[in-house]
């Protein structure tokens, strides 16, 4: 059987890379075939002649192919990848800029509050066309998107009922990585009981037990050994050990604070807690890094190896090549994954959520597994971000735009920081920076609220 992917985003030089270098390491893809999908033709076709090199490089075969239609891509698709960011770099910059500007500040902004609404507004209504381009076209195929925000994304993609799906995380992986939590406990890594209790939603989950193989509760380990103030935080508050816990401030308005003066740029700015604003110009940095490699082994004559390929942040969590794999040689390995919790996986969430839970892959598919209850404060918290999320994917697949403006308002850190006219202010301007990515709100931009 050729096992067939498709990458909708193919021509990312910082995801590309690192998934072919995967594939090409496990035999499961001897003779696979990657379709690579991307809007911008001249940056496919660098990923084009890299990935061939790295393919070719290996022993194994790899038929890379690249196409600018997503339909031709899709078209009798194993598994689908969506890895985009429509408006890029650029897009990113405004969800963090334009809030400041209006007294709203978050050091990541790509999942929660002003920024992570419009990154869903733009990326969201892609992710949900390819569910439905892959019902017609690839009826048998699993989507695996790694595009933010995963949550309101799962929902968009669980619209599709007919089509297997679900949102992977880089985060994700480390509630099974036996390294990183013998290095959180301070234990040797023979020490670790798995499988562990975990899971909330995308962005803010957590280790709810963790015992070693003596029977010892690892949980006061992990407290006195930490020096991150919201590890312990949430050890004390909560009881669970944050494993995505560079964005768990972003859900908790009351811990979302600038350490140094705002003046016209928010980007670079410390935050409390040892936290600082992502600064696009670092981002782009790396992504021309990127490039320049791709360019220069694009240009050059003779074969790469994959020890050429250096390794990076990029490269960190993503196993979405061991998911397919799991699924391909029905491996029945367990994955962190993001669905719909329509079975009540968490029974203290709503139905509605798209929640974050351990998965067995196999061949017959996917199958979460459901965790006990969230302590009851978390519980409430979540739940309220879980219905913004909902109502956010909503408006991204609708343009609705008196739906939106419930959305702005009843977002916590909004809600925490701007009166209702302020709330007004700022999603006019939001609306108004992002219009060329917002066709479904093109009838209203600029209009009256």
């Amino acid at each position: 059987m050729t096992v067939k992917i498709a990458v909708i985003g193919g021509g990312s030089s910082m995801f590309v890379p690192g998934l072919v270098r995967r594939l090409v390491e496990l035999a499961c893809f001897d003779g696979a075939e990657l379709r690579l999908m991307d809007i911008d033709g001249a940056r496919l076709s660098t990923m084009h002649v890299l990935s061939s090199h790295l393919a070719g490089s290996s022993g194994r075969q790899l038929n890379v192919v690249t196409t600018t239609n997503q339909r031709e891509a899709l078209a009798g698709a194993d598994f689908v990848i969506v890895a985009i960011s429509v408006g890029g770099m650029a897009a990113w910059a405004s969800d963090i800029e334009v809030p400041a500007r209006h007294g709203i500040f978050m050091h990541i902004a790509d999942s929660v509050g002003p920024g992570g609404i419009m990154r869903s507004l733009r990326n969201t209504p892609v992710v949900a066309s390819v569910a439905r381009d892959v019902a017609e076209l690839a009826p048998d195929a699993i989507i695996l998107n790694y595009t933010n925000p995963a949550s309101a994304n799962a929902m968009a993609m669980a619209q599709v009922d007919t089509v297997r799906s679900l949102s992977l995380c880089s985060c994700s992986p480390l509630p099974f990585n036996l390294d990183w939590l013998a290095d959180q406990v301070g234990v040797s890594k023979d020490l670790i009981s798995l499988p562990l209790e975990v899971g909330g939603i995308n962005h803010c989950t957590g280790i709810f037990s963790l015992r070693l193989t003596d029977g010892r509760d690892a949980m006061p380990l992990v407290r006195e050994r930490t020096d991150d103030e919201i590890t312990r935080w949430a050890i004390d508050t909560f009881g669970v050990i944050p494993y995505c816990w560079a964005h768990w401030i972003e859900f908790f308005p009351q811990l979302q604070r600038l350490e140094e003066p705002y003046v016209d740029r928010a980007q670079g700015l410390t935050m409390r807690y040892g936290r600082r604003i992502y600064d696009m110009d670092a981002q782009l940095q790396r992504i021309r890094t990127w490039d320049e490699l791709a360019s220069a082994w694009s240009s050059a004559s003779g074969t790469r190896n994959l020890s050429d390929l250096p390794h990076g942040p990029e490269d960190e969590g993503i196993v979405v090549a061991e998911v397919m794999q799991s699924v391909v040689d029905d491996r029945k390995e367990l994955f962190v994954v993001n669905v719909m919790n329509r079975a009540g996986l968490i029974s203290n969430l709503p139905a509605t959520a798209a929640v974050e839970v351990p998965a067995i892959l196999d061949g017959e598919g996917i199958h979460p597994l459901g965790i006990p209850d969230l302590p009851p404060g978390l519980a409430a918290a979540l739940s309220l971000h879980a219905q913004v999320q909902s109502m956010t994917m909503q408006c991204a697949l609708t343009g609705d735009r008196g739906l939106l403006r419930q959305v702005i308002l009843t977002d916590p850190l909004v809600a925490a920081t701007l009166e209702p006219h302020e709330a007004d202010a700022l999603t006019e301007e939001l609306l108004e920076v992002n219009a060329r990515y917002l066709p479904q709100f093109a009838s209203q931009i600029g209009g009256a609220s």
